[in-house]
C-alpha cells in the first residue's frame, strides 16, 4: 500500500530517504525485501534473487504493468515495503505473491522505473 502525503517542510528532519534506482535490476541479482509482515514492532528482512522481468497482471489493478518477479518472500504487511539492491538502492516496492498451492516464494515488486513515472505526474 503506497500514499503520497504532504508535509510539512520540517516532518522529515534529520531522516536519510531512499533513493530510487532508476534501472531495472538483472537477473540473478540479488534484492531484500523490508516490511512487517503480520504486524510487529520491528521490520522483517527477506532475501533473494530477481528471477524474472516481465509485464503482469496487478492482483487489484485493471491493467497489466512491468513487474519485478523475486524468490524473496512477500507476506501480508511487506506490501508497500521497500526493495534494496545490494548498493541499497530502492529497486521497487513489493506489492504482491502468487499463493495458488503449486508455488512457492514467488513474490511481484513495482520496480522504481513505474514509481518514478507515477510520482512525476505529482
Amino acid at each position: 500500500d503506497l500514499a503520497v502525503l504532504e508535509v510539512e517542510e520540517d516532518f522529515l528532519e534529520g531522516v536519510q530517504p531512499l533513493s530510487l534506482c532508476p534501472d531495472i535490476p538483472q537477473l540473478t541479482d540479488t534484492v531484500r525485501v523490508y516490511g512487517y509482515p503480520i504486524g510487529g514492532e520491528n521490520s522483517c528482512l527477506t532475501q533473494g534473487v530477481v528471477s524474472r522481468i516481465d509485464v503482469q497482471p496487478y492482483e487489484h489493478g485493471m491493467s497489466s504493468l512491468l513487474a519485478i518477479q523475486i524468490d524473496a518472500a512477500i507476506n501480508a504487511g511487506n506490501s508497500g515495503g521497500p526493495v534494496l539492491d545490494d548498493r541499497n538502492e530502492c529497486v521497487g516496492v513489493a506489492f504482491q505473491s502468487l499463493k495458488n498451492g503449486d508455488t512457492e516464494n514467488i513474490g511481484y515488486v513495482i520496480p522504481a522505473e513505474v514509481l518514478i513515472h507515477f510520482l512525476d505526474g505529482f
